[in-house]
């Protein structure tokens, strides 16, 4: 068998399952899996993206903090599309992340608030920001749950 030929890619991307607990109405718990596109960061924006988590994480205790829209701007500056995802009426949701979000910035070169109701709604469900984002470290180090693809 050969090797296969490593190639370092500007922006790779990657399908990666996200797999979750939810109490159904009848006190049983069931597990569902989403996939998400994912943006394999480099190293030095990973680093910053996991700062920037930390920081979001001290947020969390202040009265009034917005906790679904704190994770929803987390959740898009690495995800770019998803598959499994749907509305309350079984229709799939689109994910609604505008493309140029991470580099549409106001004229004090901040990133403006992101409205993505889509993301938005999964973000607000108990506990997605933290099975996201542990599905995002797995990928990001290569575990076999990943399913590789640019």
């Amino acid at each position: 068998m050969t090797q296969p030929i490593y190639r370092i890619v500007a922006q790779p991307r990657a399908w990666t399952p996200v797999t979750f607990p939810v109490v159904m109405e009848d006190g049983t718990v069931q597990s569902f899996t989403i996939e998400m596109r994912f943006r394999l960061l480099k190293v030095d924006a990973a680093t910053a993206f996991i700062a920037e988590v930390v920081r979001i994480q001290a947020l969390e205790e202040e009265a009034g903090a917005d906790h679904a829209q704190l994770y929803t701007e987390l959740v898009a500056q690495i995800a770019t599309d998803w598959r499994g995802v749907h509305a309350e009426n079984g229709d799939p949701l689109r994910f609604d992340v505008p493309e140029n979000w991470l580099t549409d910035l106001d004229a004090e070169g901040n990133r403006k608030p992101l409205v993505a109701p889509n993301l938005r709604s999964l973000m607000n469900e108990g506990g997605m920001f933290i099975h996201i984002f542990d599905a995002f470290r797995a990928c990001l180090a290569g575990q076999p749950k990943a399913r590789a693809g640019n």
